[in-house]
């Protein structure tokens, strides 16, 4: 069976990107956010006429999504959508936790007010999208906020590090939106996360955000209870386990 490229708002616009970075955050959207189910095939072709594209560029995002483990190239076999590596997840979560817990320590030591009216659209965009439960839109205002982080700490593209390292990661983070309650937790986190770095108290941005980090054993129970057969769980990821975050 071969995947498809559903959602609407992935029509071929380009907004000026070159065409293999541009088809590259197409595809790893649709598969983070599951539009491209795991275990299912890619077709070359049919993607290259939905994203009115050549075979080239669209060879160049393959390639780049097979170096994130988000797609397996099979030799004369096809491309497959690939199922969640939980040591991928593991992997994503030391390199994200490792950064992102330095980028909010040093975006509380700097903060800088001229922020404020960033990380407050933020605030309301992410409220809005819980009250009208847009899975979608949420997930991604959530990941705008981690990356404004990274900008108020002066730092920008380490953001970019975090998110090659973390498509696995993002793919259980975006399973877990349905699960009951999570809006409204990851909403009352941000803000106080939000709150903290602009207090300029660096201990409690650091505390407020690695516990908002540390659920992610909990959302990949939940991700795995709801859907196992989207995961692979590879021999040692139990020692693995033990890394996600640091502790004490």
């Amino acid at each position: 069976m071969n995947a498809r490229i559903k959602r609407p708002e992935l029509r071929p616009d380009g907004n000026g990107q070159p065409k293999a970075q541009w088809a590259y955050n197409v595809i790893r959207d649709a598969i983070i956010t599951m539009a491209l189910e795991p275990g299912t095939m890619l077709s070359e072709k049919e993607t290259c006429a939905k994203l009115g594209i050549s075979r080239t560029p669209m060879r160049e995002a393959v390639l780049r999504l097979a170096q994130e483990g988000l797609v397996n190239v099979v030799p004369s076999g096809g491309t497959f959508i690939s199922k969640i590596s939980v040591r991928g997840v593991i992997e994503g979560q030391i390199v994200r936790s490792s950064l992102e817990l330095r980028m909010v320590r040093l975006a509380a030591r700097t903060y800088d007010p001229v922020f404020d009216k960033d990380f407050d659209l933020l605030m309301f965009l992410q409220g809005d999208a819980a009250k009208r439960q847009d899975y979608d839109e949420a997930f991604s205002v959530d990941n705008a906020f981690h990356q404004l982080v990274s900008r108020a700490a002066g730092f920008p593209n380490v953001w970019h590090t975090i998110r090659n390292a973390t498509g696995q990661l993002d793919r259980v983070r975006r399973r877990a939106y349905p699960k009951s309650g999570y809006f409204d937790e990851v909403v009352e986190e941000h803000r106080a996360i939000y709150e903290a770095i602009r207090a300029h108290n660096e201990d409690e941005a650091y505390r407020l955000l690695r516990q908002h980090l540390d659920d992610i054993e909990q959302v990949l129970a939940f991700v795995v209870a709801e859907d196992p057969g989207i995961v692979v769980q590879e021999e040692n990821a139990g020692i693995l386990d033990a890394l996600l975050t640091p502790r004490g």
